[in-house]
């Protein structure tokens, strides 16, 4: 029984070799910014946010993920940012260094944000893995593991927002990818190139309730990522008391089932949120369900004040 566990643990560990190079968040639908570089400067704030996620939590050796992420407005058309993510799965550590860059405008009533993020990520396994006595030896590709593999790869998003009510948004995840290490593989091609099979399109609406104070946001976002199966989400948030108390509920009826619920509030300039996942497949007798926590400050973008000789300028021309 014991071999089967050690043998059970060691796949997982093999299959997020593959599988956890883009990070899995449920908060996007509250912080866009985290999967979307679009979104970068769009509400013309400042934002700073910290985001901490535990995976199949009490199960060995399951996925627990950092996030550490800025981006804000550069002038009225124009937002920059960086992020740091770091993940340990069992034996496994990634580390992504991220930069994101977006160009917003406005169409009428549309708004529109488009951007990039040029990503360097290393993923690598501990030495250890070599002495397992399920591991034959001389498997190159673990031995290149423990050295390390790099990547490097750039994604695209696109944000618009209708009339302050509708958005929609459209991310291409690592349509440019690139290969920095040698490490051997069965399919190179698998590795390197660019292309937009990959997706994550999300589509939704603002229900403003005045009477009763509080917005109903209902939206469906459908992911299609590299090494991940197709995922559909079905979200409801509502936002309560001017955003002091929101909560959220997603459905995912995909691969069995699953059901995240979140709770959080704006107050001020601060936010915090959490969120708790959990299966309905046989998996989850197994973990206590996934927990996720963000916390962030927005601020302000400061406009630049009229120039004190311009203004004298007009007055003198009253």
């Amino acid at each position: 029984m014991k071999k089967v566990l050690y043998t059970l643990i060691f796949g997982l560990f093999t299959l997020a070799a593959t599988a956890q190079e883009h990070a899995v968040y449920s908060q996007y639908q509250v912080f866009p910014n985290l999967i979307n570089p679009g979104v970068a400067g769009f509400d013309n704030k400042h934002l700073f946010l910290v985001n901490a996620r535990s995976s199949w939590s009490s199960f060995p050796g399951s996925p627990t993920t950092y996030t550490f992420l800025y981006n804000g407005p550069v002038g009225d058309k124009l937002g920059l940012g960086g992020s740091v993510y770091s993940e340990k799965i069992g034996a496994q550590t990634v580390t992504r260094v991220q930069g994101i860059y977006s160009f917003r405008f406005q169409v009428q009533r549309a708004e529109f944000g488009l951007g990039l993020t040029t990503e360097f990520l290393r993923r690598r396994i501990s030495g250890d893995v070599l002495s397992n006595p399920i591991v034959d030896t001389g498997d190159g590709v673990l031995e290149g593991a423990v050295d390390g593999q790099r990547l490097f790869t750039s994604s695209f998003g696109v944000h618009a927002l209708f009339d302050k009510k509708v958005f929609a948004s459209l991310v291409l995840p690592s349509a440019i990818r690139a290969r920095l290490d040698e490490i051997p593989l069965d399919d190179p091609r698998t590795e390197s190139g660019s292309g937009i099979q990959y997706y994550i399109f999300q589509l939704g609406t603002i229900v403003d309730i005045p009477k009763h104070n509080f917005q109903l946001v209902p939206s469906i976002a459908i992911r299609n990522v590299r090494d991940v199966p197709f995922q559909v989400d079905l979200n409801l948030q509502g936002r309560f008391l001017d955003e002091k108390l929101i909560a959220g509920l997603t459905y995912r009826p995909n691969s069995g089932g699953s059901m995240a619920f979140l709770l959080g509030t704006k107050y001020n300039n601060f936010n915090l949120f959490y969120t708790y996942d959990v299966s309905f497949g046989p998996f989850q007798q197994y973990s206590n369900g996934s927990h996720e926590f963000t916390a962030a400050y927005t601020l302000a973008r400061k406009k630049p004040r009229v120039p004190l000789e311009n203004t004298n300028l007009y007055q003198q021309g009253q």
